[in-house]
């Protein structure tokens, strides 16, 4: 389906500058009518004056649809839940970077392809994205658009984004900043089911006790831990980062986070299976509701723009024949 709206309605008032061209023109063919008048030669025939008064009225209107920005929208159906959303939270902080190898994928990349895998299991469910170091940022609210959700996971989560809000000696990455997800309404209200499934290593500053107080009964969470032993930070040059060594201790570290928050314990990387099912139980089955999604909009203010070339080209000439 297709629909046609305007982005900025209210700017189409444009065409009412129409009136000045013509009330200028009509001045001037009224000046010019009495000084024939006086010379007595013969008045041009009204064929001759009516099409310029078109054309001023058609090259001004043109320019106000123009400014309406006219779009064409595509519209389909779409089936989702309505009790039932989540959010893919990616840790993005530096040691995000990490890799086996020098040209071998970074841990951030490989929770790009296990978020992918994951999203297609849930394809029912609203999902959206949150980019985490220690503060949280939305990029993508909870959708079923699956090919927003790829676009926008591909070409907006990258390391460091959003970068930390303070320089850290230590670890930028704090797991507190889970807490605006569900205190600052990232998720719609009136859903019952909410899950949170987050991609880190693990490598993080003190948990802190309250945590629990936030998070607990209020969002399902799933930890998924992607890191591998002896993994290093690699530069452009393919030197590693002496500065940067695997923390071993970060998957006891999570196991605790999981306890601490609601859940039994977090899932390797590997464990693609595991982390379906235990999302899938948080979020569960049931039926689903149908609304119209509007999407990609094709822009018309540039044809409009590109047809007022007509008229203006016959005002150019008729003033110079």
């Amino acid at each position: 389906m297709h629909g046609f709206s305007f982005l900025t309605p209210f700017d189409a008032l444009f065409a009412l500058a129409a009136i000045l061209p013509l009330a200028a023109f009509l001045g001037t063919e009224r000046r010019a009518g009495r000084i024939r008048q006086l010379l007595s030669l013969p008045s041009p025939r009204r064929r001759t004056v009516i099409p310029v008064a078109i054309a001023l009225t058609v090259l001004t209107s043109l320019v106000a649809v123009a400014a309406a920005q006219p779009v064409v929208v595509r519209q389909h159906l779409v089936s989702e839940r309505a009790d039932a959303q989540a959010f893919f939270l990616f840790d993005t902080s530096l040691s995000m970077r990490a890799s086996g190898g020098a040209g071998e994928p970074s841990r951030l990349v490989r929770a790009k392809q296990l978020a992918l895998r994951l999203r297609a299991k849930l394809g029912d469910v609203p999902v959206g994205i949150v980019s985490m170091t220690d503060r949280s940022l939305p990029n993508m609210m909870p959708s079923t658009d699956i090919a927003l959700f790829r676009r926008t996971l591909l070409q907006s989560v990258a390391v460091n984004h959003p970068p930390p809000s303070q320089v850290y000696n230590g670890r930028a990455t704090s797991f507190q900043a889970l807490v605006p997800l569900v205190e600052s309404h990232f998720f719609s209200q009136g859903v019952q089911r909410r899950l949170l499934v987050v991609f880190t290593d693990g490598e993080s500053s003190k948990v802190s006790p309250f945590l629990s107080a936030s998070l607990h009964r209020r969002v399902t969470p799933v930890y998924v831990h992607v890191w591998q032993p002896g993994e290093r930070i690699y530069a452009r040059d393919g030197r590693p980062d002496p500065n940067y060594v695997a923390d071993r201790g970060s998957v006891a570290a999570l196991d605790q986070l999981a306890e601490l928050t609601g859940g039994r314990h977090s899932f390797t990387e590997t464990q693609v299976g595991p982390v379906a099912r235990a999302a899938r139980n948080a979020v569960g089955y049931a039926g689903t509701r149908t609304r119209i999604d509007a999407y990609a909009r094709v822009a018309l203010a540039p044809w409009f723009v590109l047809a007022g070339a007509v008229p203006l080209a016959f005002l150019l000439w008729r003033r110079n024949a």
